[in-house]
């Protein structure tokens, strides 16, 4: 067993790419798991192993087979409608139908809980969850004001109101991400994804509206870290300028922001405030 191998469960969006990038150049041995319509580059010097759904008999038994105790998990990966979605009969033993009877508890809950489970889970089988933030430490920001404007009292206090909207829904597990414009909770995100979120405010916002109003994006309190950790990345910054926002505003050392600079051009070239607290 090599203690420099490492599997990456690696779902859909673009933190699954620059997580597998990062760690080939720390030099660990990568298995990587696409999961699902994977838009992964293949590279030679990664072992890729495509699956339609997660599949986590297929995938204990190759980890197992490999001898494989490092793992990172990165990217969307649906959760399953059906437990059988997670099995193909050949790969079942009696551990991994253990396992499956301790993945119908897992399955219930929002997705902190539910990641949290999972770590449990592979802890007690002996495995090392990698968060991606260890892989990668430049992906997240220190607390500071990332833009050349700043943001205005009256938006320092709609930030001020979606950070402590934000810690309610966090304690209740439902999202990491509060739009809030003139002291006015205007979406919560929940199961749809932040950009689905974002695209619900573009609705609700005319176009002849005062631009103003923050996304704050933020890890949830009982959240792992390791995993499912919140993400922005140009089209972030795509959605908050049709949604006619004023700026964004992050959580620092624990928000990952993919294509730093091109974040930064977007902001700047639309006049945005982006600030870490």
């Amino acid at each position: 067993m090599s203690k420099n191998q490492l599997a990456i469960i690696a779902g859909g969006g673009s933190l699954s790419t620059a997580i597998i990038e990062s760690a080939r150049k720390e030099g660990w041995e990568i298995t990587v798991f696409a999961i699902g319509a994977s838009n992964i580059a293949k590279d030679p010097s990664i072992k890729f192993i495509e699956m339609n759904k997660l599949n986590i008999g297929r995938i204990f038994k190759i980890l197992k087979s490999k001898k494989i105790k490092n793992i990172c998990m990165v990217g969307y990966i649906p959760r399953p409608s059906n437990i059988r979605d997670y099995f193909h009969f050949q790969y079942l033993n009696l551990e991994i139908i253990g396992i499956l009877f301790k993945s119908i508890g897992i399955l219930r809950g929002g997705d902190a809980s539910l990641f949290k489970k999972i770590n449990s889970l592979l802890e007690r089988k002996g495995y090392n969850v990698i968060g991606a933030s260890e892989i990668a430490p430049d992906l997240t920001l220190k607390e500071g004001i990332y833009s050349s404007k700043g943001a205005s009292k009256a938006e320092l206090e709609n930030i001020k109101k979606a950070k402590q909207c934000a810690e309610i829904t966090g304690l209740l597990d439902i999202g990491q991400a509060v739009v809030v414009k003139n002291l006015r909770v205007l979406a919560i995100e929940a199961a749809e994804g932040t950009d689905s979120m974002l695209d619900r405010v573009a609705i609700l916002v005319e176009k002849n509206t005062k631009r103003g109003g923050v996304l704050l994006k933020s890890a949830q309190i009982n959240q792992d870290e390791r995993v499912d950790m919140p993400t922005i990345g140009p089209n972030t910054i795509e959605k908050i300028i049709k949604a006619n926002l004023s700026g964004i505003a992050i959580t620092a050392d624990n928000v990952i922001v993919l294509d730093f600079q091109r974040v930064i051009e977007m902001i700047e070239d639309s006049n945005l405030y982006f600030i870490v607290i």
